[in-house]
């Protein structure tokens, strides 16, 4: 019997010494330093891959020669640049990249720690010796530029070097930079202790952990932030405030701002890949989160999705969401502060009036489903007269009747009214006057209205901006369209539908119509910088071409809200393209896949 508690007694000491083990110096971590009541926290594991991701991509490459990059090389700043960069070179005897990848070949962190307020960076370099060289370099550079060193202290015979606004020490191969003395030193006590994970780390952090697992194992930026200890600190309070003054950002983000009042976390992680820049955000996610009085923005369990878009020739710009707008609208005593809904009231009484005394939250919104959609697409004035000086693109809101015997008819004589309000509207600016016409067919009812040109615009190649809308409305089956220019709304009804998207919001930026939309109007864009700015026509037209030339690197732009069983994901990408020249020294578009 006391032989094995003996052996019991043996087991518990070697089980607790493992467990207060030191780690060797090779295997600390940074979440092993940094401590737990972190609220923000971001690294670069692998600075080396992050940096020659950027400066090595076939995009930057293609931009660095552009005759405009190295016209703004030959500026005095940046001659002073490149001498500091030069200098720099000569304290650390390498090229400056080869020296920066030294210096971070294991990692650049960064975090804030909520207890302390104070801001934390962590470097970690290839050796101990190159980490010495920086820490000498540093004295030196900060004595160059003019600022002594405030004081020098000793911190467990490890030498901290005071400046106005922040401290700096090496350990071993760290360098260590805090804004404040008592996060500094809790810094150096995990450092020269070599800690292992526990509750005083980030690591033993279970949240950090959770956000942590799902992190993509390729090079990049990731950060995460501790929304619990946030909200426990009565931090960004704005972030998880209840109501909002701002009828448009609850539209938006309404749902978004309900989840991170409850989720412990989020987390965000940057990409440069060889296709473009990738960037996605993550927090967890339950749909019984979400209060009554939001349930609008994602739908019953949290099913809402974005309708099929239709496919229209050079669309620039697509927004599709899953909003049920009328429930917002009747929730709005509990959504918006007082100004707002006094505004809200007013302007339902209003647009009561324009809809023949219908309830406008209840009825007339209520009489749409929440899938919705706008469509933004490159207009064609080859044929049209008078057409105007400043080209805009037109644009579509495609919505979905609920019961569309009854809205039809209302709607129309809706669209009718405005119209002429229009008219009275106009005729008292002396603007030319919309003329209506109804066209109606088994398929679609179309109602459009044209302005008719005025003598002084009939043989006029500028004409007045107003000549980009031809306001037009189309029902067909229970879609109802409402667009500025009737090609366009007749386009998107005979469109096909391109496959839907999982997604609860979704945008969509394509780069090669917004080309085409600024040289549409590139004679009016130089003489607006040539007023502004005092350029010549020589000058002006040279920075426009250098706009046009940077867009040609970009094919497109999308990001996605998806709302699953467990997670709340936002996606961002950003597609660029490599070029080719043409003869006449433009920018010619390169493939999809930026080779």
């Amino acid at each position: 019997m006391l032989r094995s508690l003996r052996n019991v007694c043996v087991m518990l000491v070697m089980v607790y010494g493992l467990t207060v083990m030191p780690l060797a110096a090779q295997d600390l971590r940074p979440i092993d330093v940094v401590p737990a009541t972190a609220v923000l926290y971001l690294e670069i594991s692998d600075p080396v891959a992050v940096m020659a991701s950027v400066i090595d991509h076939a995009v930057m490459k293609q931009i660095t020669g552009l005759d405009v990059f190295r016209r703004a090389t030959e500026t005095p700043e940046f001659y002073r640049a490149i001498a500091a960069r030069k200098f720099f070179e000569l304290q650390m005897g390498m090229e400056w990249r080869a020296a920066v990848e030294a210096i971070g070949q294991k990692g650049v962190y960064f975090a804030v720690d909520g207890k302390t307020r104070g801001n934390i960076l962590l470097v970690r370099g290839r050796d101990e010796q190159i980490m010495q060289d920086v820490r000498l370099k540093l004295l030196e550079l900060t004595r160059l530029g003019g600022d002594q060193i405030r004081k020098l202290e000793t911190y467990r015979d490890i030498p901290v070097y005071r400046l106005e606004k922040f401290g700096f020490a090496v350990v071993r191969d760290w360098l260590v930079v805090s804004n404040n003395s008592e996060a500094g030193k809790l810094l150096l006590d995990r450092l020269l202790d070599l800690s292992a994970a526990d509750g005083e780390s980030l690591s033993g952090v279970k949240s950090f952990g959770e956000a942590s697992a799902a992190r993509s194992a390729e090079p990049g930026v990731w950060s995460w932030v501790h929304l619990e200890n946030l909200r426990a600190l009565g931090l960004a309070e704005g972030l998880f405030a209840e109501r909002t003054e701002n009828p448009l950002a609850e539209l938006l983000f309404g749902g978004i701002q309900s989840v991170l009042r409850k989720a412990q976390w989020v987390s965000t992680e940057l990409q440069m890949t060889a296709q473009g820049l990738n960037l996605k955000t993550s927090m967890p996610f339950a749909a019984d989160w979400i209060p009554e009085s939001r349930q609008w923005y994602f739908g019953q369990d949290a099913q809402g999705r974005v309708p099929a878009v239709p496919e229209v020739p050079e669309t620039l710009m697509t927004l599709q969401a899953y909003r049920g707008v009328s429930e917002m609208w009747l929730r709005a005593g509990d959504l918006f502060d007082e100004q707002t809904n006094d505004r809200m009231a007013e302007a339902e009484s209003n647009l009561g009036t324009i809809f023949g005394g219908r309830d406008f939250g209840e009825e007339v919104l209520g009489a749409f489903s929440p899938a919705m959609q706008l469509l933004v697409a490159r207009q064609d004035f080859s044929e049209v007269r008078p057409a105007p000086a400043i080209r805009l693109p037109a644009f579509a809101l495609i919505l979905t009747m609920d019961d569309p015997e009854t809205m039809r008819p209302e709607l129309r004589r809706t669209f009718q009214s405005a119209i002429g309000f229009f008219n009275i509207v106009g005729a008292q600016q002396g603007q030319p006057q919309l003329e209506m016409d109804i066209q109606k067919s088994d398929v679609m009812d179309v109602i459009t209205s044209h302005y008719v040109a005025q003598k002084k615009d009939q043989a006029n190649p500028a004409a007045p901006v107003i000549y980009n809308f031809s306001p037009t409305a189309v029902f067909f089956g229970d879609q109802f369209v409402l667009s500025s220019s009737e090609s366009l709304a007749r386009t998107i009804a005979e469109a096909r539908r391109l496959p839907l998207e999982d997604a609860h919001t979704a945008v969509a930026v394509e780069g090669t119509p917004l080309r085409a939309v600024l040289n549409d109007n590139r004679e009016q864009l130089i003489s607006q910088n040539m007023l502004q700015k005092g350029q010549t026509h020589d000058e002006a037209e040279a920075e426009f071409q250098v706009i046009l030339q940077l867009m040609e690197y970009l094919q497109n732009a999308k990001l996605r809200l998806v709302p699953s069983e467990s997670q709340l994901t936002l996606e961002a990408a950003v597609q660029l393209q490599a070029t080719g020249s043409t003869e006449d020294g433009s920018a010619a578009r390169g493939n999809s896949d930026g080779k």
